[in-house]
């Protein structure tokens, strides 16, 4: 019960996934992120173990199509779940289960692929394929977040959503933003909040990591004239 959009930039190196769901702390239950090589998620009723196993098939250098028939082979219940697996080398696939709860559907374009179940149309995933591509020139994580919005705006669930993630990398092993918001009735609109309010941290914490120093947030954003509290 989950749309999502797993995306990376050539231009930037950046590397990420956007995604909501109509459950609660979706956090990084369905998805892995390997800087600088790719992304993957398991959804539509999501398994841990379906997830692991996906994470050393790719650690193991595996391609995005063999990975995903190892999975449905090791899976009783694939017809049920929806895969999608993107390389940074363009190799991408996605399976969308016979009986994954309706409506679902994938989409596919130049270093993205979305995917949602339990939708109230294909418009859902139609839009986020839109909004993303809409964002050109922007960051990936402005687009990544666009395009759950717009996926959101088209009708999400008919259900409604319950939680929402976002986490990008770029080229080292800490994550420049992962946002979650585990349980609200409006989950991307807090994440919305969330991001607006957090977005210059994200360089800031880059570069004291890099430098091995310690400095305090409150500093920085004093520094910039940023409100050191958000104000939701």
């Amino acid at each position: 019960m989950t749309f999502s959009i797993l995306a990376f930039c050539e231009e930037s190196g950046k590397i990420g996934v956007g995604q909501s769901t109509g459950t609660p702390a979706i956090g990084n239950r369905t998805f892995r992120i390997f800087p600088g090589r790719g992304v993957f998620t398991v959804q539509a009723g999501h398994n841990f173990y379906q997830r692991e196993l996906a994470a050393a098939l790719f650690e193991a250098g595996w391609g995005a199509q063999r990975i995903i028939d190892a999975l449905d082979a090791a899976d009783p219940y694939s017809n049920q779940r929806q895969v999608a697996v993107l390389r940074v080398t363009g190799d991408i696939a996605v399976r969308t289960g016979s009986k994954a709860f309706s409506w679902n559907g994938h989409r596919v374009g130049e270093n993205y692929v979305v995917a949602g179940n339990a939708l109230v149309g294909p418009g859902v995933v139609d839009g986020m394929a839109a909004a993303f591509e809409g964002g050109e020139g922007e960051e990936l994580e402005d687009r990544l977040l666009l395009a759950i919005e717009a996926g959101r705006d088209a009708g999400g669930q008919p259900t409604g959503q319950r939680s929402a993630v976002l986490q990008v990398f770029k080229d080292k092993a800490y994550p420049l933003f992962d946002l979650r918001v585990d349980i609200n009735q409006e989950p991307v609109a807090e994440l919305r909040k969330g991001f607006d309010w957090y977005r210059p941290l994200a360089q800031h914490y880059a570069e004291c990591y890099e430098a091995g120093t310690i400095a305090k947030y409150r500093d920085h954003l004093t520094s910039i004239g940023w409100p050191t509290s958000p104000s939701f």
